[in-house]
């Protein structure tokens, strides 16, 4: 299987991959070779449908004009046969005339088959560079999830690329069973690893609308007794939770509730009762919430929520989150 698919053979067409793209831009400008971490993207497809991977090539086309990278994505469909190729993604900046540029390896591989593609990834890491690995498809997580300890038989195969990664990140977003995956996220915390979810991550504008309220002195923290908090859907999703657990963190002495409502998951309101005190955080639309407290009421805007902002984020912040791993951490045996 290896025979075919070597990393020096691999690190040989990256280098012929620059030769060429110097020798076409030559008399363009040049070309500027970007690097400043390895990024390695996970994706599964079912059935006989390219979505999901096509999907993160072009969120990593957008990605690498901030956080240029050597990109290694592994597509992992059944019955493939382990494959690589070399790719570059190329820019220019508004103004300049040289091109930028970024390398990458795309991996076909059968699922069952991500061991044999974890061996191959050592020598392809950039040296002396971070390495964060991001399992974009739901389903790495969802099979992961089974029951906080135990992982499934299918996860111990994306298992094998985790020791490699200096961060992690997840999407809990979609997983079936959120208690589950975000179990299984303590779980590899508690063993020291550095993991990330784009649930807490679409939470910043939630959070951000809410603590504007405590800074500006709209609410005194000490007259909150209760905050109820609405989502779709008969149970809350993974977001839900993570806000709940914030709030809890925020004001340990308020009464935090969920109540589920018609409509696709998601959250739809928060609410904060107390002594002299009725404001609200509420859904307006895709892309703001109406915040309404001291008999005034305004629109914020929420940041966006798509693969590329979200990566962005996460992207930007390579070290610890210490709030987000507390929220995670109080969630044990509560969810």
């Amino acid at each position: 299987m290896t025979a075919t698919v070597d990393p020096e053979k691999i690190l040989r067409d990256l280098r012929e991959l620059w030769s060429q793209l110097g020798r076409e831009k030559e008399t363009a400008g040049g070309v500027l070779r970007a690097c400043s971490m390895t990024l390695i993207v996970a994706s599964q497809c079912e059935g006989d449908t390219d979505a999901e991977a096509d999907a993160a090539r072009r969120t990593l086309g957008i990605l690498m004009h901030d956080h240029p990278s050597r990109a290694i994505v592994i597509h992992a469909r059944a019955g493939a046969e382990l494959d690589a190729r070399v790719f570059a993604e190329c820019w220019m900046p508004f103004g300049r005339h040289q091109q930028i540029c970024a390398e990458g390896i795309q991996f076909t591989v059968d699922p069952a088959s991500l061991g044999a593609v974890a061996s191959l990834l050592v020598p392809l890491r950039v040296p002396d560079l971070p390495v964060v690995l991001w399992c974009c498809n739901a389903a790495a997580l969802g099979q992961c999830a089974s029951t906080e300890g135990q992982a499934t038989r299918s996860s111990a195969a994306y298992e094998s690329l985790f020791p490699m990664a200096d961060k992690l990140i997840f999407d809990s977003g979609a997983a079936a069973d959120p208690d589950a995956a975000l179990g299984f996220l303590r779980q590899l915390k508690s063993k020291g690893v550095h993991v990330a979810d784009l649930a807490w991550t679409r939470l910043t504008g939630w959070r951000e609308a809410i603590a504007h309220l405590f800074e500006n002195g709209s609410i005194p923290a000490d007259r909150i007794a209760a905050v109820d908090i609405t989502h779709g859907g008969d149970s809350p999703a993974s977001g839900a939770l993570y806000l709940s657990a914030w709030m809890k963190s925020t004001l340990p002495a308020a009464r935090v509730s969920l109540q589920g409502s018609a409509g696709e998951p998601g959250l739809r309101s928060v609410v904060l009762w107390g002594q002299g005190v009725d404001c609200s955080v509420s859904l307006a639309d895709g892309s703001s919430v109406n915040v309404r407290a001291s008999n005034r009421s305004y629109l914020s805007l929420l940041p966006p929520v798509t693969s590329d902002a979200l990566m962005r984020e996460e992207l930007s912040i390579l070290g610890p989150d210490p709030v987000f791993d507390r929220v995670l951490d109080s969630l044990r045996g509560k969810t």
